[in-house]
This record gives structure tokens, C-alpha cells and sequence, in this order.
């Protein structure tokens, strides 16, 4: 049995008259949360949730398509903190950050884009966010998919030598301050190229091993 746990509602600055709405779905007796992503009022066939026909109401059919991820579900205490930071980055987004809404809590896609006046303006990347069970004790493992920015501490398989993601995490950041500090990562380079271990870094990871099994030396600050 689905139960309907969030649910948030915004408004493109491109549409005065569409309405952009994801609902968050929990399932108590297998601890699963999904995230459901409905497009636009216009186009949905609303239904159940609101026994009124008004426009200031969100109302959506509760989809439960199935996930193949292979992975831990989160813990309730993930749950609610994921659906949390979902609303508040709906209603107050990092600049320069676009969440891609999927029935995926458990894994974000995030489209970057650099920041004006940086060697990567107005260049778009995407990051992958994947949650553990036991987040935000745990650090998320943050990726970016093919193509990595050129940068001295992003590998070429998307890879990212940042403090936060590992040592220097702690359960108070969130995924927009990840995201702040990725981004402030990427405009302070002064130049585009890969790690000077780039080549053999990324062959011992051919097996699939996460940035997070990665002994890291955060040992430059200056890009």
C-alpha cells in the first residue's frame, strides 16, 4: 500500500499557467520511498487525492512503476530527510542546479550549469546523486556522468576529489550545498584538464569501484 508523504508544487517562471508537481510515495511495509513526477496540471488526469475541481489544489494519480535498483532501501529517517530537502529545493533551488525528477528518491540527476564569467559558463553537465540506507549519517556518493567537466579534480569517469563528499561530510550539509560547493569548485579553476593521475586512476576503477572506496589526499585548494 502506497501512502502519499509530500508532495510539492511549483510554477516555471517560462508558464503562467502550468503548474510543475512531484508527490512522494512511501510504502511502510517494504520501507521503499518513490518519487513520482506528474509534468504539468494541464496534462495530467488528476484524480483521488482532493474531492474538489479547484486549481489551487494538487491533486495526482499515485503511480507505482517498479525500481531494478539493486540496492538498500533507505531507512524512514533517510525517507523523511530526502523528502525534505526534495521540497525545499523545489521551492528555493540552487542557482545553477536543476533537479531531474524521476520515481527515484533513492537516486537524484542533477543538471549543472556553469556559472557566467568561469571557464565553464554556460557549459551543462549532469551529477548523480545515489543516497545510502543510512543517510545523512553517511555521505551520498556524488558522480558525474558522462562527459565530466575538464577540471584538475574530476576524473574522466566522473569522479570528484572534493573534501565534503568524504572526510569533511557531515549529516548538516545537504544536496544543495553540495551542489553550491561543486559549483564553486568549478568556477575557481583557472584552467581545464584532468588529474595528472587521470589514466591510472581510472583504470583500477574499471571493476565498478565507488569514489567512496577511494583513499583521497585533498592536499590542493587553489583550484
Amino acid at each position: 500500500m502506497w501512502e502519499l508523504v509530500g508532495i510539492s508544487k511549483t510554477k516555471p517562471e517560462e508558464s503562467y499557467s502550468d503548474y510543475h508537481i512531484a508527490a512522494v510515495v512511501y510504502n511502510r511495509e517494504y520501507r521503499v520511498s518513490k518519487l513520482c513526477a506528474f509534468g504539468s496540471i494541464p496534462l495530467l488526469k488528476l484524480s483521488g487525492l482532493c474531492s474538489s475541481n479547484c486549481s489551487s489544489c494538487v491533486r495526482a494519480r499515485i503511480m507505482t512503476s517498479s525500481s531494478g535498483a539493486a540496492r538498500k532501501n533507505l531507512s524512514k529517517i533517510a525517507c523523511n530527510r530526502l523528502q525534505k530537502e526534495l521540497v525545499e529545493w523545489q521551492v528555493n533551488p540552487p542557482t545553477g542546479f536543476k533537479h531531474k525528477v524521476t520515481d527515484n528518491l533513492q537516486r537524484w540527476v542533477i543538471e549543472v550549469t556553469g556559472a557566467p564569467g568561469t571557464l565553464y559558463a554556460n557549459e551543462t553537465y549532469q551529477l548523480q546523486v545515489d543516497f545510502p540506507e543510512n543517510y545523512p549519517m553517511e555521505a551520498p556518493q556524488v558522480i558525474f556522468l558522462h562527459p565530466a567537466p575538464l577540471h584538475p579534480h574530476i576524473y574522466s569517469n566522473g569522479h570528484i576529489c572534493l573534501d565534503i563528499l568524504y572526510d569533511s561530510w557531515s549529516p548538516a550539509m545537504t544536496v544543495s550545498s553540495i551542489c553550491i560547493s561543486i559549483l564553486s569548485m568549478l568556477s575557481s579553476s583557472t584552467v581545464k584538464q584532468r588529474p595528472e593521475d587521470n589514466d591510472r586512476y581510472v583504470k583500477n576503477c574499471r571493476n565498478g569501484r565507488s569514489p567512496k572506496e577511494t583513499r583521497w589526499w585533498f592536499h590542493d585548494d587553489k583550484v
